[in-house]
């Protein structure tokens, strides 16, 4: 009797151990599950702050631009193209950005709602090559007039590469005109932003594929 007692009392003090070994064994069989990674930052992210355009490194300032969170639409960057001589608020080039990177906007009047979201993505399209033409300011409403003063961009899906001269760490990021035929070309790096619009027919008396320079300039402290 004592040796049966002394084999039970064994027993219920191994069971709890054999289940904990059991369970230790399939928490090892089983693959710890990976933690979620954070969520990437667009690449598009990297224009956003303030940056200036000068007619050389050191010299005058032509172009303001304030690319930020929109204060009622924090999921999109928002700025206006702003001559630093001074200009009339209501004629400035406005831009917007979607901070996943798929959308943009340019407009000629204050943008009232954001840009829809909710449809596919453009086809790729290749434009003929395009003669670059600099900045001018006066010229920015002309550049992109259209009847509703608004044009919205989608990504497109074809990358394209830095131009040769470039700086090192340079993205480039396009977006197509939907429903048209004009490009929007992002080419940023840390301290560089160069903004340029490109179409066949942009210009009234030009028929060939044109690109004009919207902004070009480096990266500015913000207040």
């Amino acid at each position: 009797m004592a040796r049966s007692s002394a084999a039970r009392r064994s027993l219920r003090f191994a069971a709890p151990l054999l289940f904990a070994f059991a369970a230790f064994d399939a928490a090892a069989a089983t693959p710890p599950t990976p933690p979620t990674p954070p969520a990437a930052t667009a690449d598009i992210d990297a224009v956003r702050g303030c940056w200036i355009q000068k007619v050389e490194p050191n010299g005058r300032a032509t172009l303001l631009l304030r690319l930020l969170p929109d204060r009622e639409r924090s999921d999109w960057l928002t700025g206006q193209l702003q001559r630093a001589d001074g200009d009339d608020p209501d004629k400035r080039l406005r831009l917007m950005f979607s901070r996943d990177g798929q959308h943009a906007a340019m407009a000629t009047a204050p943008i009232v709602s954001a840009p829809a979201t909710a449809h596919a993505d453009a086809p790729v399209k290749t434009l003929r090559s395009a003669k670059a033409r600099k900045s001018n300011p006066d010229a920015m409403p002309t550049l992109i007039a259209n009847p509703s003063g608004q044009i919205e961009y989608v990504r497109s899906a074809a990358s394209a590469p830095p131009a040769k001269n470039a700086v090192a760490g340079t993205r480039v990021i396009e977006y197509l005109e939907r429903g048209g035929g004009k490009r929007l070309r992002v080419e940023v790096s840390a301290e560089h932003l160069k903004l340029s619009v490109s179409a066949a027919g942009l210009r009234p008396q030009a028929a060939k594929a044109q690109q004009a320079v919207l902004f070009d300039g480096g990266r500015d402290g913000c207040d």
